[in-house]
This record gives structure tokens, C-alpha cells and sequence, in this order.
């Protein structure tokens, strides 16, 4: 099992796994099982059911699939009125934006591999008790990331990353010293990068924390260049760059 550096590791921290695919099911059990903070209440197999447990359990955090017979994870949650923390879990990057503007605590596509699912663990952790240190060794991030551009896979150092931008049809990765263009999904970008160093401040943007020069109520500025907070992340922004702050002084 893997241990927590929180102190909810002597406690057990109850969930759910909601979801109409037997497998997406196994997946998500088999990787909480290595957990030894979690502990397995029930799985679902539609929003209503979850419902039903919710009102005889105690449940911490839900693992909720989007796209479910009868009533999607997305409208579950809009019923919910002291609802636990939720995870996301579905095969579409098509209801992020929709999905954090209901405050959910992640987003994971399918199939979801466990260093993806342990940060997700940690971030539910991080909430709970507050900021920990985190480590590569803990997230599974390394200094660098490959991007797709230019039908190859370019080594990209995050020391060199400013922020990235994603329009239209594709993603520009703004580098120190020049600026490559990707058909990679920024949300998938985001997933590769450790969020003590990146963050995400708007849909279309996601920044490197080091790189800020100033902050305002509109946004932020980097190298010149104001990118503005999006109203679905403007919050948790400015709360994880004013944390990172406190951290270097």
C-alpha cells in the first residue's frame, strides 16, 4: 500500500465509486486499494443509486463518472447539498469547463493510470489537511515534459515554460526563448505538469508560477504579456499563487 505524508493516514477517509462501466469500476478500486487511507464503501452503477448510499453512509469522496444512464454525474451533482469531494472520471474532455465550474476536485480521463489517480488522491488530501510538501518522488513529475509539435517529440525542461495558451485548433507552449505549437489538449498538458510549479488560471491558459511578475483582480502578468483569470478558476488561482509565494519567502 502506499502511505500518506497527511496525518488522515490513521484514519480511514470513506468513497464511493460511481460509474456504469463494470471495468472503470475495477480500475478505480484496484488503485484506491493500494491507498491504505481509503476505504471502499460501495460502487455504483448509476447516479441514483450513489444517492441512495449517500443517505445511509457516510461518505468522504465519490469518484463519479459523467456520462450515466437516467442521470449524468454532472446533474448528480448539482442535487447534492452537503456533498462530499468529487473526483471526475469520464472519457470526454468535452465537460472540464462545465465540471470546475461546479467546484469539483478533479478531472481524470479514462483510463486512468495510478500516478494520475494518486495526485488526484493528494490533491483530496492536500484539502483536507492543508498544504504538505509535495516531491517528484510522491506526484511522479520529473523536470521536463515531451510535447507533440512538429510531428515530433520535443524534451522541454519547465524551467524554460512561461505559460501556455490554447486557441482554437491547437496549443501554444510559450517557451524563454521561442514557442512551439502543439494538437495536444491543454488539459493534457496540465496533467503532466507538477501543480506546485504550474497553474491553471483560465480554460485557455495555464501558467508557471515562477514566471509571474504581478497579480491583480483581472489577472496575472508574464513577461509583459496580462493573461486574464477565468471565473471557474480565478479562486483556487490566486489561492495556490499566493500559496506558492509564502513558500519561497
Amino acid at each position: 500500500m502506499i502511505p500518506f505524508r497527511s496525518n488522515l493516514n490513521c484514519m480511514k477517509n470513506n468513497f464511493i465509486v460511481v460509474d456504469d462501466e463494470p471495468l472503470a469500476r475495477r480500475l478505480i478500486t484496484s488503485h484506491a486499494s493500494r491507498v491504505e487511507s481509503l476505504e471502499l464503501v460501495g460502487e455504483c452503477a448509476t447516479a441514483i443509486e450513489a444517492a441512495n448510499l449517500l443517505r445511509t453512509k457516510s461518505i468522504d469522496l465519490i469518484f463519479l463518472d459523467i456520462q450515466m444512464p437516467e442521470l449524468s454525474g454532472l446533474d448528480f451533482i448539482r442535487t447534492l447539498k452537503n456533498r462530499p469531494a468529487i473526483i471526475l472520471i469520464t472519457a470526454h474532455r468535452d465537460f472540464a469547463l462545465e465540471a470546475f465550474e461546479l467546484d469539483v476536485l478533479d478531472y481524470l480521463l479514462k483510463p486512468v493510470s495510478f500516478d494520475r489517480f494518486l495526485k488526484s488522491v493528494n490533491k483530496y488530501f492536500d484539502n483536507a489537511t492543508g498544504p504538505p510538501a509535495k516531491s517528484h518522488a510522491t506526484t511522479g513529475h520529473h523536470d521536463f515534459i515531451y510535447v507533440k509539435a512538429d510531428k515530433k517529440d520535443h524534451k522541454v525542461n519547465l524551467d524554460e515554460i512561461l505559460f501556455i495558451e490554447s486557441l482554437d485548433d491547437y496549443v501554444k507552449v510559450i517557451l524563454k526563448d521561442k514557442t512551439l505549437i502543439t494538437r495536444e489538449n491543454i488539459s493534457t498538458l496540465e496533467q503532466k505538469l507538477p501543480d506546485d510549479k504550474f497553474v491553471r488560471i483560465h480554460r485557455s491558459f495555464l501558467v508557471a508560477l515562477k514566471q509571474i511578475q504581478t497579480i491583480s483582480a483581472e489577472g496575472v502578468e508574464i513577461r509583459g504579456k496580462e493573461l486574464p483569470f477565468g471565473r471557474a478558476f480565478k479562486k483556487s488561482a490566486i489561492a495556490q499563487i499566493y500559496k506558492s509565494v509564502q513558500k519561497d519567502s
